[in-house]
Parts: structure tokens; C-alpha cells; sequence
């Protein structure tokens, strides 16, 4: 069943509920209950370790325990099923990044993992917190703003539309594949290209030909996400970190990439 991950502007959150979650070095941080419905999710960074973190719903009939085991080294068969993504680590000059996401009646996980310094996940360093999501007199719906740009990601390819300026804007990702996305934005810097980033994927030994930006970690088939960020006039590319499971190589190693202009 296909959920929904929003992120949204001040004026939409007025009636969401947030969910703070602190990231320090030893654990997570958070309320053990929060009301169904449209909740905002906020991790906050109060450790050496910089992290992202991924909104995992739990299956009815198994305990919380048993379903992180699967979390160990980060598979993407772990995101498969009922993955809300959540937002990726924040940018080195930022401590927090949040994510809006429409919470079931159920039971959650939260899973912090420690992200390296080239932006990479190291999928057997991280923590976890369960949380119960509960249900009220009513719930409030999810609504998406309308997007500057929205992302479709298929198994092959990454299609782009809409226009970006400068400054906080709206990015949309819709996982209409067949298996787990994830979604890094960054912009090139001056002199960089696209085959840079390819060669950079292929190689990780040279610095990185980007400024990173900001992204949502994996989603399950069927999710759509919101996200909104702030960018800088230039020109953008959207990472896919992940892979299909049964080759090495990460989507953005076999060239599923795509670009945007920010003027």
C-alpha cells in the first residue's frame, strides 16, 4: 500500500504535529507515542556523527526487535516494504533536516544511520528507536504544496519537470519503480560536468565535483515524497544511491542521473 512523505512550507505545518527526534552518539532521542496523522519528523544532530534517517513502519505480528536485524548493512531489500524514506544527513553547515510524513495507526521505526565523509551510509553503524504512532478522534490528511520541480523515479531513469530559481524551494519524488529509491541532490561546481559525477561514482578516490545539498532516504514502490531546500543558482544533479540488489554497482554508477538548472 503506497503512503505519503511530505515536506512542507510553515504555512501547511501549522496543524502537524512534530516529532523531534535527538541524534547523539550512544542513541536516539524521541517520544515513545505521537498522535496518527500528518506528523513532521525532525531529526536534530547533537553527536560527532553526522546521520540520516529513515521512517520504517513495523508489520503487524512482528516485534521491533526482530525487524531491525534486517537493517544491519543497509540492503535494500530492508526498504522493499512500508519505507517512508525521511530526510537525508544535512548539509556540514546545518545540525537538523525534517521530513512530513502521514502516519497510520501503528508501531514505527526510526533508524539513525551514521553517515561517512564522502556522504555515504555505513550500513552496519546505526541507531534505532521504536515509536507508536496512535490513533485519535480524527486524522489529519496529508496535502502536498505544489512542487517547483518534481522527480519521477523509474528502475532506469530519473524524469524531471518544472523550473527552479534560487532560494527555498519544492522538490516532489515520486518512486514509481519497481523497487527502493533514494535521492540525493547536489550542485556541481564551477568547471564540473556530468561525466565528472560519473567518473567520481566509478572511481570515490578524488574530491567530489559537487556541493551537497540535501536528498530523502529510501522509499518503498508507490511512495511519494516532498522535500524543500535551499538552492543556489547552478547546475544540479540527482544522485539515485541505490541499486536493483543483485549488481555492485549503485544506480548513479550504471548512469541513472538526471539534471536541472537553478537560474
Amino acid at each position: 500500500m503506497a503512503a505519503t512523505l511530505l515536506l512542507l512550507p510553515a504555512a501547511a505545518t501549522s496543524a502537524q504535529r512534530v516529532l523531534t527526534v535527538i541524534a547523539r552518539d550512544t542513541a536516539l532521542e524521541v517520544s515513545p507515542t505521537v498522535p496518527a496523522g500528518v506528523t513532521t519528523v525532525r531529526l536534530v544532530l547533537q553527536g560527532k556523527a553526522r546521520r540520516e534517517l529513515v521512517v520504517r513502519r513495523v508489520p503487524a505480528g512482528t516485534a521491533p526487535e526482530t525487524l531491525i536485524r534486517g537493517a544491519a548493512g543497509r540492503p535494500a531489500k530492508w526498504f522493499s516494504q512500508w519505507s517512508f524514506g525521511g530526510p537525508a544527513v544535512p548539509p556540514d553547515s546545518a545540525t537538523d533536516a525534517n521530513a512530513t510524513v502521514e502516519l497510520r495507526p501503528g508501531r514505527y521505526l526510526l533508524v539513525a544511520y551514521e553517515v561517512d565523509a564522502s556522504g555515504r551510509a555505513r550500513g552496519e553503524r546505526f541507531l534505532w528507536q521504536p515509536f507508536t504512532a496512535v490513533a485519535g478522534s480524527a486524522l489529519i490528511p496529508g496535502r502536498f504544496t505544489v512542487p517547483d520541480l518534481t522527480l519521477k523515479v523509474r528502475d532506469a531513469r530519473i524524469d524531471v519537470q518544472g523550473t527552479m530559481r534560487p532560494g527555498q524551494r519544492t522538490i516532489r519524488v515520486e518512486n514509481i519503480g519497481s523497487r527502493p529509491h533514494e535521492l540525493i541532490i547536489v550542485r556541481l561546481k564551477p568547471g564540473k560536468t556530468l561525466d565528472d559525477v560519473r567518473a567520481w561514482s566509478m572511481r570515490r578516490a578524488a574530491s567530489a565535483p559537487f556541493v551537497y545539498v540535501g536528498g530523502l532516504t529510501p522509499m518503498s514502490p508507490g511512495m511519494t515524497a516532498q522535500t524543500r531546500l535551499v538552492f543556489q543558482t547552478g547546475e544540479h544533479v540527482v544522485l539515485c544511491p541505490t541499486g536493483d540488489g543483485s549488481e555492485k554497482a549503485a544506480d548513479r554508477e550504471r548512469g541513472v542521473l538526471a539534471t536541472f538548472t537553478v537560474s
